[in-house]
C-alpha cells in the first residue's frame, strides 16, 4: 500500500492473518479497517456487498477496536495488545500473573461517607468535629473510622505543594518499538531517579506511564535522557513523550524519597547572601517534619520534637508555618484496599479547541463526579504537545465501565479524541485515593464563574 506508514502496513497484515475480508481506508491522517462480507439476496437474484467498521490503526501499529463492538473489558485489552504479541495481566497485589479477581463489596452507609469525606479533607481532625459532621455522637464516631481503617486499608498522609518548593510536574510516556523490558528491568532502572513520583505499565497505546516532579523542564528532560540511556532500557528501541502535568485534582503522592533525597536540598542555612530562607526554602525543622509526617499525617508532634531532640512544641510550629505558607495543603487520607478491579487512565487530546472551549463546562462536570466510595478520578491534569489535551486515572470496579467512560468522555467533549490505557502493574509510588470535597476544586470553582452550577456554602473542615 503506498504511501501507507510502515507501522500501519505491518499491522493491518497481522489482522488479515487472523481476520480475512479486510480493507484498509484511509482518511486524511488516519487509518480505518473495515470488514466486507455479502449477502445473497434471492429475490433480486445476486449478492449485496456489506462494509462493517472494524477500528483505526494508529500511526504506531496500534489497533483501537470500534467501541461499540467490545464485549467485555478484557476483550478491549486483547485488541490493544495483540499486535505487540503480549499477553493480558491484570495487576493484582502479589503480581503472580492471574486475572484480577471480582471486586468485593464494602458496603457503606451515608455516615461512612461522610466520615471519609472530612477525613480526606483534614485527617487531624478532632474526633468532636467528625461527630458534628457525620451526625454521630463522639463514642461511635471514633469506632467507625477504626472499622473503616480496617475494611479500606486507609492511610494517612501529607498532601504537599511542590511549586511552593519550586517544583513542577511533567508526565512521560513510552512506547516500546518491538520488545519490551521486563518488570525487574524497569524497576532497576527508575530505582534510583528520586524525581520520578509514580510509575506503571500499562496497555494500548502506551507501555509505560509516569508522572515526575523536578525543578525546571531542562533538568527533568536531562533526568529522562540518563534515565533512557542506562543499560536496562536503552537496549528497548522506544519513542518518548515528555510533557507538562498541570494537576487538576487531586494530587500526586510523593514518595519518601523524594523527601529525603530532594527536598533536602531545600533546606536554608544562614549566610551572609541568604539571611534569611527564601519562599522555597524550608527551615531544618519544616523538612524533618515533612519527613516524618509525609507517610504518617497524623504523627503526634511530641514523638517528631522527642526522636530529634527538638524543644517542645517545635514540630507543632513548623507545621502551623507551612500550612500558612501552603505547602502543606492539608494532611489527607488514600484508601489502599480499595474494591477495584484495576486502574484506567483516559487520555484525551483536543482537535478542535473552539468546539472543545464551547464543551468545556461537560469536561468541568465529570471532573467533580464521585464514585460508590472515593471521587470518581483519583488524578486528572491538563498535557501539552503533542497530546495537548488531558489525562485522568480512575479506579474502575466493575466490567465495561473504563469503555464507558472514554466514549462518554469523547461524546460529551466534541472536538476532542479520547482513548484509554489499563494499568497493568505499579512500579514506583502510589496514586491517592480518597473523598475530596468537589467544593473545593478548581473544576467547581470554574463551573460557578462560567454559571453552570449554583455555588454552596462549602464546609469547615479545620
Amino acid at each position: 500500500m503506498k504511501e501507507v506508514p510502515k507501522r500501519v502496513r505491518e499491522a493491518f497484515r497481522l489482522l488479515r492473518q487472523a481476520q480475512k475480508h479486510l480493507y484498509l481506508k484511509p482518511i486524511r491522517q488516519s487509518f480505518y479497517v473495515y470488514k466486507q462480507t455479502y449477502e445473497y439476496q434471492p429475490e433480486k437474484k445476486k449478492s449485496k456487498t456489506i462494509s462493517e467498521y472494524v477500528g483505526r490503526i494508529e500511526l504506531d501499529g496500534t489497533f483501537i477496536k470500534r467501541v461499540a463492538s467490545y464485549r467485555s473489558e478484557l476483550e478491549k485489552a486483547e485488541a490493544l495488545i495483540a499486535l505487540r504479541g503480549g499477553e493480558i495481566v491484570w495487576h493484582r497485589k502479589g503480581g503472580n500473573g492471574e486475572p484480577a479477581p471480582e471486586p468485593r463489596e464494602i458496603p457503606l452507609k451515608e455516615t461512612d461517607l461522610k466520615l471519609l469525606m472530612a477525613l480526606s479533607m483534614n485527617s487531624r481532625m478532632p474526633v468532636s468535629r467528625l461527630a458534628e459532621l457525620s451526625g454521630l455522637n463522639e463514642r461511635t464516631a471514633y469506632s467507625r473510622v477504626r472499622a473503616l481503617e480496617e475494611k479500606l486499608g486507609i492511610r494517612y498522609l501529607l498532601e504537599i505543594d511542590v511549586e511552593k518548593l519550586g517544583y513542577l510536574r511533567y508526565l512521560t510516556l513510552i512506547k516500546f518499538e518491538d520488545k519490551k523490558p521486563s518488570r525487574e528491568e524497569i524497576e532497576e532502572a527508575i530505582k534510583d531517579e528520586h524525581d520520578i513520583q509514580f510509575a506503571a505499565t500499562t496497555n494500548g497505546g502506551y507501555d509505560v506511564v509516569m508522572l515526575i516532579v523536578d525543578e525546571t523542564p531542562l533538568k527533568a528532560h536531562d533526568n529522562l535522557l540518563r534515565l533512557r540511556q542506562k543499560r536496562s532500557l536503552s537496549r528497548y528501541p522506544a519513542s518518548w513523550i515528555f510533557t507538562y502535568f498541570a494537576q487538576v485534582l487531586p494530587f500526586i503522592p510523593l514518595r519518601d524519597q523524594f523527601i529525603e533525597k530532594i527536598v533536602k536540598e531545600r533546606v536554608w542555612h544562614r549566610t551572609r547572601e541568604t539571611p534569611h530562607p527564601r519562599e522555597d526554602q524550608l527551615r531544618q525543622r519544616e523538612f524533618l517534619l515533612l519527613k516524618e509526617m509525609n507517610s504518617n499525617a497524623n504523627m503526634n508532634f511530641a514523638t517528631i520534637d522527642q526522636k530529634y531532640g527538638l524543644n517542645k512544641g517545635t514540630s507543632r510550629y513548623a507545621y502551623q508555618a507551612l500550612r500558612e505558607r501552603g505547602v502543606i495543603a492539608r494532611p489527607t487520607v488514600s484508601m489502599t484496599n480499595l474494591p477495584i478491579r484495576y486502574v484506567g487512565v483516559v487520555l484525551l487530546s483536543n482537535i478542535d479547541y473552539k468546539v472543545v472551549d464551547e464543551n468545556r463546562y461537560k469536561y468541568l462536570m465529570d471532573r467533580i463526579e464521585y464514585g460508590k466510595i472515593s471521587n470518581k478520578y483519583c488524578l486528572t491534569g491538563n498535557i501539552g504537545a503533542p497530546l495537548q489535551g488531558a489525562i485522568s486515572f480512575l479506579p474502575v470496579a466493575e466490567e465495561g465501565y473504563l469503555d464507558r467512560v472514554t466514549a462518554s468522555v469523547e461524546r460529551e467533549l466534541q472536538g476532542s479524541v479520547a482513548r484509554s490505557l489499563v494499568i497493568t502493574d505499579v512500579i514506583a509510588g502510589n496514586l491517592c485515593y480518597r473523598r475530596f470535597d468537589s467544593a473545593y476544586t478548581r473544576p467547581y470553582r470554574l463551573l460557578v464563574e462560567l454559571k453552570r452550577i449554583e455555588p454552596v456554602k462549602p464546609t469547615f473542615y479545620g
